[in-house]
């Protein structure tokens, strides 16, 4: 083995070492023995749970194909113009104008499903339809709580580190 690939051996074996104390140190074991406590008391190991797949766990999968808000907001914008320029033909007799707001809504409805947040639109709506006092869902959710409140936290680190970043972008530059 040369000194590059014992490099890069050794640069794996770090990465995956730190991943997982990384991962188990996220929460603390206050928080971890909480948790516990909540799946026994909710029995969160009923079969019961698995119907209906996972509650939130479906919902991380978009954390890592996160949007911008810049992305999302411009979407947004889209979509009011789109209901302003259906308004805007319905209510138009002039032919001319009728076929100007026609070619630019055809744009808009391009950039609309060019943009893909339709879909985080979606999960988001389904989220806030969850029946919060169902006692299924309180159990499922406490099945659940460990990986979720892992992720935030893993999130809310990585924020911090961009925070700091900046911070220091500032302070150094001229």
């Amino acid at each position: 083995m040369n000194s590059l690939q014992s490099l890069l051996l050794l640069n794996a074996i770090g990465l995956v070492t730190f991943g997982c104390v990384y991962s188990s140190e996220v929460i603390s074991d206050y928080v971890k023995n909480d948790i516990l406590q909540l799946e026994e008391h909710y029995k969160t190991n009923d079969p019961i749970l698995a119907g209906g797949g996972p509650l939130f766990l479906n919902f991380l999968k978009y954390f890592d194909k996160q949007e911008s808000g810049d992305k999302i907001l411009l979407n947004e914008i889209v979509n009011v113009y789109i209901d302003i320029l259906k308004n805007m033909k319905d209510t138009t007799e002039d032919q001319r104008s009728k076929n100007s707001i026609q070619h630019v809504y055809r744009e808009m409805e391009r950039l609309r499903f060019a943009s893909g947040t339709g879909t985080l639109k979606e999960e988001l709506k389904k989220l806030w339809e969850i029946k919060k006092s169902d006692p299924i869902v309180q159990r499922k959710a406490m099945l659940e709580l460990k990986q979720v409140l892992e992720k935030a936290m893993r999130i809310e680190i990585k924020l911090q580190k961009n925070v700091q970043k900046r911070r220091r972008r500032r302070v150094n530059s001229p």
